[in-house]
């Protein structure tokens, strides 16, 4: 009898040993500060509610290897993801840089920061496609623009659009200010800023965290170049 029990027991030990060392681990990293098997979006969103910290993200710990999920580091590179996307505080992003899902969090909020812009582009100088949504004067979508004189588009929102992409494409170029619209004047004043490399020509955006966020990503620029 003594055999038989001496090998469910042999297999129930380890199993009790990881369940009462996974259990106190949780509880000890707990209290001292760490974010025990967190899912890095859930976290994110409790530290927005909470107004915590966004360095709380890089305590996500997994006691134990978890085969399935994200690692760690995936787990925290989400966490500050959703983090800033969800405050669109940019500096946030820092903590990600200088890797590509850092210059991808920074993109996330510029789109934020300037959305409603009416006419966007896809693609470089050599092969520009322009795209205006429906609020417009009706969805447009032209390939291969031309760019060097404005004036011959009798919309204005292509006009607008033309002289924030001359500013962004061409050397020497600052077309800003015969743009109307703020959100498109400012997007022009950030281009200038990134093709510059200069923040302090955000200075000239309207809106305070559009200019804090030009100021913010030209220095990132300057410093992870």
């Amino acid at each position: 009898m003594r055999k038989l029990w001496l090998i469910p027991s042999i297999i129930v030990a380890p199993i009790v040993l990881i369940i009462a060392y996974s259990l106190s681990a949780y509880v000890v990293l707990l209290i001292i500060g760490y974010h025990p098997d967190a899912i890095g979006k859930e976290l994110a969103q409790k530290l927005v509610q909470n107004g915590d910290d966004v360095k709380e993200c890089m305590q996500i710990i997994h006691p134990l290897p978890h085969l399935l999920s994200p690692s760690d580091g995936e787990q925290r590179s989400n966490c500050v993801y959703e983090y800033a996307s969800l405050t669109k505080d940019p500096t946030a992003c820092e903590l990600l840089l200088p890797s590509d899902y850092g210059w991808s969090c920074l993109g996330t909020i510029s789109g934020k920061l300037f959305a409603g812009r009416l006419c966007t582009r896809s693609g470089a100088l050599d092969h520009i496609k322009v795209y205006c949504n429906r609020d417009s004067e009706g969805e447009l979508t032209i390939d291969r623009p031309q760019i060097e004189d404005c004036s011959q588009y009798q919309r204005e929102d292509l006009q607008e659009w033309c002289y924030g992409a001359r500013t962004e494409l061409l050397n020497g170029v600052h077309d800003c200010s015969h743009i109307k619209r703020d959100v498109v004047y400012d997007y022009c004043e950030y281009s200038y800023a990134l093709k510059e490399r200069n923040p302090q020509f955000c200075s000239s955006i309207k809106d305070k965290p559009r200019r804090e966020f030009c100021e913010f990503r030209v220095d990132m620029m300057l410093k992870y170049p």
